[in-house]
């Protein structure tokens, strides 16, 4: 039986994360080094990076706030 796998929990993750993550992403724009197929990797990392961007963008909007860390 296959499991959907639909959400990740953000508990504990903060904006400092998500940030980190996305300078990975542009980090590898200097870089340049890749894996595999390079037209897919591109791809996927295009794909990454927008949604690292959308994440941050929300979670810096007003009104927003992330899960606390559970004790």
């Amino acid at each position: 039986m296959a499991t959907t796998f639909e959400s990740i929990s953000l508990q504990g993750i903060r904006v400092a994360h998500l940030t980190q993550l996305l300078n990975y992403v542009y980090d590898w724009e200097e870089t340049k080094y890749y894996y595999g197929n390079e037209k897919q990797f591109e791809k996927r990392h295009n794909e990454i990076k927008k949604w690292l961007e959308n994440a941050v963008d929300y979670a810096l909007s007003e009104g927003v706030k992330m899960p606390k860390e559970k004790k």
